[in-house]
């Protein structure tokens, strides 16, 4: 994914859009970004899922379970 893209994710998602979080969290957990971030993708999966984002829910279990965080 180029920068451009991640920048307006992340843009996206810090105004409130609920998809772009979810997206910027699986982007951060698979390495789209140019690297893994556990961390980042912790941060706006968790986003997501608090605000009910179903994919986001199942998502953060995943990465839960590989980092071994709760």
């Amino acid at each position: 994914m180029s920068n451009d893209k991640m920048l307006k994710l992340i843009d996206a998602a810090a105004k409130g859009d609920i998809e772009a979080a979810r997206k910027l969290g699986e982007g951060y957990f698979k390495g789209s970004f140019g690297g893994k971030n556990y961390e980042k993708a912790l941060k706006w999966t968790r986003y997501a899922a608090k605000r009910g984002d179903e994919k986001a829910v199942e998502l953060l279990a995943e990465i839960e379970k590989k980092t071994g965080t709760v």
